[in-house]
């Protein structure tokens, strides 16, 4: 359809016309979350940061004798004041301190327990009754870190104060040690509320950093597929063109499309490693070990290094004699291992040569790459295998790389059963040493083909290495084109929980039949007879719970509890002890020895097993906690890594991606106007997708400032009129590609201070989402200011989005449509919410009347005073 162009206030509407697109299915329909809220069994009260009650359990309203309709929407303290009949009531001030303090900090704050009357029948005119709390004000943060809710959280203890007065009442003899008494008791009831709360906290952010994990992963993989389809699609048209299908070309375009060439190849090495990435965090299951003749395998991978390192004077020394026997290995993989060993060697060295030896050890097998480079940093080697980290300071023939080939390395090994080490005199030169061991013991049976099959001629992960190896140099390096395509990592599987073992210590027969007979129906129950063989089974094998005699020839009881409390890996080991001494003193004997029970003989069975079941359950839980915690620190350190990887990933795309663009410039001006058709068509297409990639990697760049709180705005006097019709002149093409129509309006000129880079982002965002989800729809565009703002409505006819999914669609990688169906990263929104807010503005987002979104920012036209948290703002004239 052509393109009709009418003007208004000197500015242009673009229409264009697009076919239509069917509404996927909808999603589940989500629980009546605030139901659920009010059918709680414990007395909650929600409250905005001006303390306005928002919601209320009913359970509150029962315990506080109030109607939700009466107290919805009203401060609290006007619906709850002090008693005027009581001159001493501290119950508002007190509330009033504590919530300020969540306001302030951001962190809960638990109070003591507060006299605080409250209105008969929910009325002041009623009178008052007195009732005692013990509160708990907990803060709800938003996604931007700020106040968004405080859950006030009480429970009447009224009767418990009345009772302990009573108490008080009728035992003054003992009055001041009743008072000491009631005060710790109090005090150990506002601790265990306390403990109760953070535990629940800690379970919370411990689901909260697993989903975040998750979600991390899944992330890696989205960003494989989504870089991998446009180099895939711009390696294509180049090999096609240098391969003449189009016509010959000039040698000048041919040179300028080399290039590009090589580094799109690059870039596909930089994508590979990523998905190797993600692969190994899923466990990859796919790799098959096929016995092979490693000595040819590693002699001809290391092989095509030989002309890098002879171009830059280097010796290149391969020594891979044959071996007795052929070596169980993922070809691929080991292909890997060798190209990282050998082209970390090549970086490093600047004079003298490399030397890969390969060694038949007894039943191991060795790899040696010895260079005569920089060496390695005494303090840098236990780091040295650490994804993501790099050496720094030493000399090299380029400072470029992710950290990631040296932990693919030990990964790889160790899938193979294998180890590597490294040694290294700084100044003199590094060894890397690779052992794998020799038949296929080792190896999981079911990745096992006895046979070999015949190796594939498939050279892209070598040419991938040389080709970014040849680059480091300033002679011309030989040219490949061909693509690289690797596998889809497989899903790990979960072995179900095994039954608690036990080892039961006991020197008398009988008694040990007896107990295993008692426990075997529950549990897998090992027996020794004396203390000493219990000592070393457990030292050995680690059971979940011991269960002992104290009166043992050799080791007793006590003796075999404190050598396993002395051992590391022991030492929280849940241990009961059985003994025919009875009194309290013998009991405390045993408790007091370490023991986590003590059962005096003759016990029932019910008795043995309940005491059992209750010291498992307690033991499950202390590493549980122990697990979450670790699990916890564990995980914030891999969303830093992923954080921080992200920064040098995208910083290392930037580099080929310019020249890219640059070198694609230069060949397009090369072919001329009277190429070939197909030639410059191709070319077009190339263009396109470059642009698409140099989107990824903004985005990318995007999630490591925002997360670091490092994004900065560079503000200009600006007129958005203008900016908004230059950035949809880019969506003119794919507008009249696909037959859409897209109206402009702009009420302008609309002058203020703005970073131009970033609001071109939001906008493009915008116009993007509603040409991909409103196809075959009218899609409007407008932009109007109003007084001290200007208002920027994106308004398309597609397919929607559910209300329970708008608030969820501005977060981090969190998409309302399936990932099937529509591509992206569910990174646009997020970024875009980002910018309009440091901006100091809004978006919104709401329904289309008949069908379809509309997007509303809102912008100030002003600078506020002061910028947002997160945003560091540059003013230029």
């Amino acid at each position: 359809m052509p393109l009709a162009i009418r003007k208004s206030s000197d500015y242009f509407h673009a229409l264009l016309r697009l076919r239509g697109r069917v509404m996927p299915p909808s999603p589940p329909e989500a629980p009546d979350f605030r139901s659920l809220f009010e059918a709680s069994p414990n007395p909650y009260l929600v409250l905005t940061p001006g303390l306005i009650i928002v919601a209320v359990t009913d359970a509150y309203l029962r315990t506080t004798q109030t109607r939700r309709e009466a107290i919805l929407g009203r401060h609290i303290f006007d619906v709850f004041p002090d008693n005027p009949e009581d001159p001493a009531a501290s119950g508002v001030s007190n509330l009033r301190a504590s919530l300020e303090r969540v306001v302030k900090t951001g962190a809960p704050d638990a109070m003591a327990v507060q006299k605080y009357d409250i209105p008969r029948a929910g009325s002041v005119g009623d009178g008052f009754e007195v009732r005692y709390w013990s509160p708990l004000n907990s803060p709800v943060l938003g996604a931007d870190g700020r106040l968004r809710y405080i859950i006030h959280r009480v429970e009447d203890v009224t009767d418990f104060v009345h009772l302990k007065s009573r108490d008080a009442e009728h035992n003054r003899q003992h009055e001041a040690l009743q008072a000491r008494a009631g005060q710790m008791e109090e005090e150990i009831f506002r601790r265990a509320q306390q403990i109760q709360e953070t535990n629940q906290q800690l379970r919370t952010a411990n689901e909260q950093l697993g989903e975040l994990d998750r979600l991390k992963s899944e992330f890696f993989a989205n960003v494989s597929h989504e870089f991998r389809t446009p180099l895939t699609l711009m390696l294509g048209p180049t090999e096609d063109l240098l391969a003449g299908r189009s016509g010959t070309l000039p040698d000048e375009a041919r040179k300028e499309l080399e290039r590009v060439h090589r580094n799109a190849g690059r870039l596909l090495k930089l994508v590979n490693a990523l998905l190797d990435l993600s692969r190994l965090e899923a466990g990859p299951k796919e790799e098959r070990f096929v016995p092979a003749d490693l000595a040819a395998l590693t002699a001809d991978a290391a092989s095509s290094f030989r002309s890098a390192m002879e171009r830059t004077g280097l010796q290149f020394t391969v020594d891979c004699p044959p071996l007795s026997e052929p070596v169980y290995v993922a070809p691929d993989l080991w292909e890997q291992i060798v190209l990282n060993l050998v082209s970390n060697a090549f970086k490093f060295t600047l004079q003298g040569g490399v030397t890969l030896r390969l060694r038949e050890e007894g039943r191991r097998v060795a790899l040696e790459v010895e260079d005569t480079g920089a060496g390695i940093p005494a303090q840098e080697l236990p780091r040295l295998f650490e994804r993501f980290h790099r050496v720094p300071g030493t000399a090299s023939r380029t400072h470029e790389g992710t950290g990631i080939g040296l932990a693919l390395v030990q990964e790889f090994a160790r899938l193979h059963g294998g180890a590597v080490s490294v040694r290294s005199t700084e100044g003199e030169g590094t060894t890397f040493r690779v052992e794998l061991p020799l038949g296929h013991a080792h190896l999981p049976p079911e990745r096992i083909r006895t046979t070999a099959r015949p190796r594939s001629a498939a050279r892209e992960a070598t040419s991938a290495y040389v080709q970014e190896a040849l680059l480091w140099n300033v002679s011309k390096p030989k040219e490949h084109t061909q693509s690289n395509h690797a596998p889809t990592p497989g899903q790990a599987s979960q072995d179900p929980r095994p039954r608690a073992r036990i080892l039961l210590v006991d020197d008398n027969r009988d008694m040990r039949d007896y107990i295993q007979r008692v426990l075997s129906t529950d549990y897998d129950v090992e027996t020794v007879t004396d203390g000493q063989k219990a000592l070393e089974f457990a030292l050995a094998r680690p059971p979940d719970l011991v269960l002992s005699d104290v009166m043992m020839p050799r080791l007793d009881g006590v003796g075999l509890l404190q050598a396993l409390r002395a051992a590391p890996h022991t030492r929280e080991l849940p241990i009961l002890l059985l003994s025919a001494k009875a009194g309290e003193q013998a009991t405390v004997q045993g408790l007091s020895s370490g023991a986590d029970d003590y059962l005096v003989k003759p016990f029932s069975a019910g008795e043995l097993l309940a005491r059992i079941a209750s010291n498992l359950r307690l033991a499950r839980m202390r590493r549980e906690m122990a697990d979450e915690r670790a699990r916890a620190e564990g995980l914030a350190e891999a969303l830093r890594a992923r954080d921080d990887f992200l920064s040098v990933a995208a910083h290392e795309l930037r580099t080929p991606l310019a020249a890219f663009q640059l070198h694609l410039e230069l060949a397009e001006r090369s072919l001329g106007r009277d190429a070939p058709a197909r030639a410059l068509e191709r070319m077009k297409h190339a263009r396109s997708f470059i642009r698409r990639l140099a989107l990824l990697v903004d985005v990318l760049m995007d999630v490591s400032q925002i997360t670091s709180g490092r994004l900065k705005l560079t503000r200009t006097d600006v007129d958005l009129a203008e900016l908004l019709v230059e950035v949809t002149r880019f969506a003119e093409e794919e507008a009249r590609r696909e037959g859409t129509q897209l109206t402009v309006t702009v009420d302008g000129p609309v002058m203020g201070a703005f970073d131009a880079s970033r609001i071109s982002q939001v906008v493009h965002n915008l116009v993007a989402n509603a040409l991909k989800f409103g196809r075959g729809k009218p899609v409007d565009v407008t932009l109007r200011p109003d007084d001290a703002v200007v208002r920027l409505c994106v308004v398309d006819h597609g397919i929607g989005i559910k209300p329970e999914d708008r608030e969820r669609i501005f977060e981090r990688f969190e998409r309302a449509v399936s990932t099937h169906h529509y591509g992206g990263l569910g990174l646009g929104l997020w970024v875009s919410r980002q910018v309009v807010e440091a901006h100091q503005g809004h978006i919104e987002v709401e329904d289309t009347p008949g069908g379809g979104t509309t997007f509303r920012v809102t912008l100030p036209l002003k600078d506020a005073a002061v910028p947002p948290t997160g945003a560091i703002t540059e003013q230029t004239g």
